[in-house]
C-alpha cells in the first residue's frame, strides 16, 4: 500500500536527503588524506588515494589546505630553561689544611663549596658509594623558598638523575655510578650549573 500524495516526499526533498546521505560517501577519510599526503601509506592504497583525488574537487580542496597548514612554521614556546640565564658556578678554594692534616686519614677533602652571584652550593659524598649530598643557599631567599626546586645530575650518558630541595636547601642523591656529572639547579630566575663534579 503506497503512502497518501501528502506524506509522500517530493522530488527536491528526495534529491536532498540523496545528497546528504551519499555526500562523499567514496571520499577517503580526512586521516587517510593526511597519511596519504605525508606518505605513510602503503603503495597499494596510496595508489587508490591519488585515483580519487585526481577526480574529487572536494579532496583536492582538503589536500591544499593540509598543505598550506603543515607548511606553516611551528612556533614552540621557549620552555622553563631556555628562558632562564644558564650560570656556570666557580669551585671555591678549600680552606688551608695543616701539614701534617692527611695523617689522620683524611688526605683528601670531599667537601666541595660553588659560589655564583648569591647562590652557594655546598657538595660532599655521602655515606655510601655513588651518594652525593648536598645544601644550597641563596642570600636573597629565605631556604623555605627552595622548597620542591629540582636539582638534577646529568651522567654524560644515559637518563638523569633528580632529587628535590627540602625546606632548609639540602639534597641528596643515591646509586649513581662513579664518574663525572654536570649538576644542575633549577632557581626562578636562573639554572646553576656546576661542571665536572665528580661522584665516587
Amino acid at each position: 500500500m503506497q503512502p497518501p500524495e501528502a506524506d509522500r516526499p517530493d522530488d527536491n526533498q528526495l534529491q536532498a536527503w540523496l545528497h546528504r546521505s551519499l555526500y562523499r560517501f567514496d571520499c577517503p577519510s580526512p586521516h587517510a588524506l593526511g597519511e596519504y599526503d605525508l606518505d605513510l601509506l602503503p603503495p597499494e592504497q596510496r595508489t587508490q588515494i591519488a585515483a580519487h583525488v585526481v577526480d574529487c574537487d572536494e579532496c583536492r580542496t582538503e589536500l591544499t589546505t593540509l598543505r598550506a597548514f603543515l607548511s606553516q612554521p611551528i612556533e614552540l614556546p621557549d620552555s622553563v630553561f631556555a628562558r632562564a640565564r644558564r650560570l656556570v658556578a666557580t669551585l671555591m678554594a678549600p680552606a688551608p689544611r695543616p701539614v701534617y692534616g692527611g695523617l689522620r686519614g683524611n688526605a683528601e677533602p670531599t667537601v666541595r663549596v660553588y659560589e655564583i652571584e648569591d647562590v652557594t652550593i655546598t657538595v660532599d659524598a655521602g655515606d655510601s658509594a655513588g651518594s652525593l649530598i648536598g645544601l644550597v643557599m641563596v642570600t636573597s631567599s629565605p631556604p623555605e623558598q627552595l622548597l620542591g626546586r629540582q636539582v638534577r645530575l646529568l651522567p654524560a650518558a644515559g637518563p638523569p638523575l633528580v632529587a628535590e630541595l627540602d625546606d632548609i636547601g639540602n639534597f641528596e642523591f643515591a646509586g649513581a655510578a662513579a664518574g663525572e656529572y654536570v649538576l644542575e639547579l633549577e632557581l626562578p630566575e636562573s639554572l646553576i650549573v656546576i661542571e665536572a663534579l665528580r661522584v665516587d
